[in-house]
């Protein structure tokens, strides 16, 4: 009898010789698979460098875009050196401003009121040294004493630093400019006011050696063409760090008759670290033949200013200065807008409550003391606030219900905008 158990293991077996080749293919799938798996790797590979090597190598430039461009820049170069704008600038500053005092009759916003006045408006076109020669153009549409603040030009001398400056030019003397921007407070000190000339109108020599600067001008001073002589205006400065200096001025008037011969000289100084500005200036005065008693005696002053400037962050600065003027000797007398020795602006001779002359032989002396803030909204807007104390010895003062009083006190506040 045949064993039932051999029919199944022949079947098995056959099974199995069956499977044996799909087996092996199987096998030999998976590995071209693993096969071609590695080599979609090197070629992406390539690809990837192939990629990188072309965005690190420039594009190729059309020559004939590129002559275009050239061609173009060339032109509005030529344009701008024949039109004159190469190297041309231009500069403006406008001051607006809002006071109360006690002397003005009504209060608000006006151009030049009270001590020091403020309220402006500048407009500059300046054009960069070509061929060595610049020039400057600033107009003062709102001045009263012109449309025309600066006009002048220079032209370089030799090789080195020197040159030939003239024209129409502001006052070298001070630690103050003319221009709000340039100035923490509102108010210009009153050194600045009056014992200072206002600008020069002639010809001269600037130079630059190292640390030193020097400049000088021969010609009318404050528009006074009556002279026997051409007035005299001089600068110099010493650059002692990046953080301070010192300057020395002086102008010398002669006009045509003794009175109204006027010396001034001044040496001033700044120191300027981290929050702390420090600013100062000593004036020495004196107008042959013009004392204010008529006694034909020289007018002679002297006056100090100092300001201190704290930054309690890094936009908002508060601010204090003090000024002096002793205009005691001989009945007084003081330079003020070119006309020599003045009683005017609440100097001359000391004055009792209704307007009697205490003594002949002495005369006003002043002094203002201010404090303020100064807070910088961007880099061309300033916002200032100020409080100003102006003080007599006499009662020189006059109020709009023409009384006479020793004092002024003003408040104000004013937005600069420049660019």
């Amino acid at each position: 009898m045949e064993n039932p158990m051999k029919p199944a293991k022949k079947l098995l077996a056959l099974a199995l010789l069956a499977a044996l080749p799909c087996a092996s293919v199987q096998a030999q799938s998976a590995a071209e698979l693993q096969r071609e798996v590695e080599l979609l790797k090197n070629q992406l590979k390539l690809l990837s460098e192939k990629i990188e090597a072309m965005a690190s190598k420039p594009e190729p430039v059309n020559p004939q875009e590129f002559n275009r461009l050239v061609q173009k820049i060339d032109l509005a170069e030529e344009d701008a050196i024949k039109a004159g704008f190469k190297g041309m600038k231009f500069k403006g500053v406008m001051e607006v401003g809002y006071q109360q005092d006690d002397i003005a009759a009504a209060i608000g916003f006006d151009k030049a009121r009270g001590n020091g006045g403020f309220g402006a408006a500048m407009f500059e076109i300046s054009k960069e040294p070509d061929e060595g020669i610049g020039w400057t153009l600033r107009l003062t549409p709102l001045s009263s004493s012109g449309i025309v603040h600066e006009a002048s030009l220079s032209v370089p001398v030799g090789s080195g630093s020197s040159k030939v400056i003239a024209g129409l030019t502001p006052d070298f003397s001070g630690y103050e400019l003319s221009w709000g921007n340039a100035n923490s407070l509102i108010s210009n000190n009153l050194l600045y006011t009056h014992s200072a000339a206002t600008n020069y109108m002639g010809v001269g020599l600037a130079y630059a050696v190292g640390p030193w600067s020097a400049k000088w001008m021969l010609g009318q001073v404050d528009g006074v063409a009556t002279r026997n002589a051409p007035g005299f205006a001089y600068r110099g400065d010493y650059l002692a760090s990046e953080y301070s200096g010192i300057g020395f001025s002086g102008v010398h008037v002669r006009t045509n008759n003794l009175t109204g011969n006027v010396d001034l000289m001044e040496v001033d100084a700044y120191r300027t670290r981290g929050d702390l500005t420090l600013q100062g200036q000593l004036s020495l005065g004196r107008s042959i033949g013009g004392a204010g008693n008529g006694s034909g005696a020289d007018a002679r002053w002297w006056g100090i200013s100092g300001l201190v400037g704290y930054k309690l962050q890094p936009r908002l600065q508060a601010l204090a200065r003090f000024d002096y003027i002793d205009n005691r000797a001989n009945g007084g007398g003081i330079y003020y807008s070119g006309t020599g020795a003045s009683a005017a602006a609440m100097f001359g001779r000391e004055l009792d409550a209704d307007g009697a002359v205490l003594e002949p032989s002495r005369g006003t002396s002043r002094y203002a003391l201010t404090a303020g803030f100064n807070y910088a909204v961007n880099a061309s807007t300033q916002w200032k606030t100020e409080l100003r104390l102006d003080r007599s010895s006499g009662y020189n003062f006059i109020n709009s219900d023409a009384v006479r009083k020793q004092g002024n006190t003003t408040l104000g506040t004013g937005m600069v905008v420049s660019f």
